[in-house]
């Protein structure tokens, strides 16, 4: 490694990467020693930071101390020796410490920040990369990292690699949760209703109300009325809709106690309607075969992971098994 470095230096002094048609010395190095560019940068990074460091390559063509011990030392402007004392990760922590950011670099580094998204030609697949700067950056790496560490198990006991959780919780913090001002769903008893006239309805997500609290609630807001038979189911859609009407789905949630369905899941955030029985296998629009998901079970364990829902013979709560063949 000390040999590289020497090389990698006499190589950069004639400009031999440009010579070759390169656009880098990186580029050059990753290309002639086969292997990645990450390295291939660290380790033209290091041979540069340790030009005027003679004792740092002199103790790893030594043997002293490792590569990666070297490159985190000459992060440090100082000689502070190998810090032999810490590890890797604490040297690292202490060259960040010692940065010392000019003002001019500090708003050139909120300038550069930026972000890129760029989707594939049928839009299957989004690739996304970019920079910030490292005050932003640590906020977005611990908002993605505590959303991901709220993120359910999947329901075979996994819980995916660190990177997929991060990239789930920034799509589920991208999502609009929030309902339409001042909607007011009432679900009224078509028997119980007459009988009461209008002094009985429950609120969507909340108590029974009578005659006169409703007409305060209701004062300044859009109503929508859901009728439910006589056993309480509400209308049914059969195969002229696919999707739930947002009637129905308002009461598809209500009857499932506005929260998942399923089996130890107590969500209440990002409530989604899914068919038990898929619209394209001829399952219908009706409340029987409808039932209420949180986003995670719903997007990510059914249609990501292709789990397939059944209902326990006993309580009714959902449950998934695992398909044949994973996706």
């Amino acid at each position: 490694a000390a040999g590289e470095l020497e090389i990698l230096e006499e190589l950069d002094r004639r400009q031999v990467p440009t010579a070759d048609g390169c656009r880098s010395l990186s580029e050059w190095t990753a290309m002639s020693l086969d292997i990645g560019l990450d390295t291939a940068r660290e380790m033209v990074r290091t041979m540069r930071r340790t030009v005027a460091r003679p004792d740092l390559r002199a103790m790893l063509a030594s043997g002293e101390v490792s590569f990666d011990r070297v490159s985190a030392v000459s992060r440090i402007p100082d000689d502070v020796g190998p810090m032999e004392h810490l590890d890797i990760a604490g040297v690292r922590r202490e060259a960040a410490k010692r940065v010392r950011v000019a003002d001019e670099d500090q708003v050139k580094t909120g300038d550069d920040r930026f972000l890129v998204i760029q989707p594939s030609l049928d839009e299957s697949w989004w690739k996304l990369w970019g920079g910030l700067e490292g005050h932003s950056g640590a906020i977005v790496d611990k908002v993605l990292q505590e959303k991901a560490d709220q993120l359910p198990d999947l329901p075979d006991g996994s819980k995916g690699d660190s990177s997929w959780r991060k990239a789930t919780a920034l799509v589920e913090l991208a999502l609009h949760d929030e309902p339409t001002p001042a909607q007011v769903t009432v679900f009224v008893d078509a028997e119980r209703g007459v009988d009461a006239d209008g002094q009985s309805a429950v609120l969507e997500a909340g108590p029974n109300v009578g005659r006169e609290a409703l007409a305060t609630i209701l004062c300044d807001t859009s109503t929508e009325v859901v009728a439910q038979s006589e056993d309480g189911v509400p209308m049914t859609y059969g195969r002229s809709r696919r999707t739930a009407p947002p009637a129905l789905r308002r009461a598809i949630i209500h009857r499932d106690g506005n929260r998942c369905a399923a089996d130890g899941c107590d969500s209440r955030h990002r409530l989604e309607v899914h068919h038990v029985v898929p619209w394209s296998q001829g399952g219908r629009t009706d409340p029987g075969n409808l039932v209420t998901l949180c986003w995670f079970h719903h997007q990510i364990v059914v249609h990501e992971r292709g789990f397939h829902i059944r209902r326990h013979p006993d309580h009714g709560r959902i449950r998934f098994r695992k398909p044949s063949r994973p996706r």
